[in-house]
């Protein structure tokens, strides 16, 4: 691999990291006692602006994946954007009311 497809790999590593880091910080805010609000509510799912921003995320490291289809990076995209979409709707699971 060539430094640029090495630091490609890099960011893509740091975006990845972004929707779990964006819920463990709305499950540290939440604990703390502070409110955290929701952007909508569908169906009693809560969606907060951390989930929102994550599924974002995740949507564009999918996004990033399918434009660089035919390289051997793409599929480490893929893999990132999957496991960051997991995560995502794992805690929208987990906020249903009632």
């Amino acid at each position: 691999m060539t430094p640029d497809e090495w630091m490609i790999l890099a960011m893509g590593m740091a975006l990845a990291c972004a929707p779990m880091l964006l819920i463990w910080t709305e499950k540290k805010s939440r604990a703390r006692g502070l409110a955290v609000p929701s952007l909508f509510t569908i169906k009693g799912y809560s969606i907060s602006p951390h989930a929102g921003f994550g599924a974002a995320i995740a949507v564009m490291l999918l996004y990033v994946s399918h434009a660089m289809r035919g390289t051997g990076i793409s599929f480490v995209f893929m893999v990132f954007g999957v496991v960051a979409l997991v995560v995502v709707l794992n805690h929208v699971q987990k906020t249903k009311a009632g």
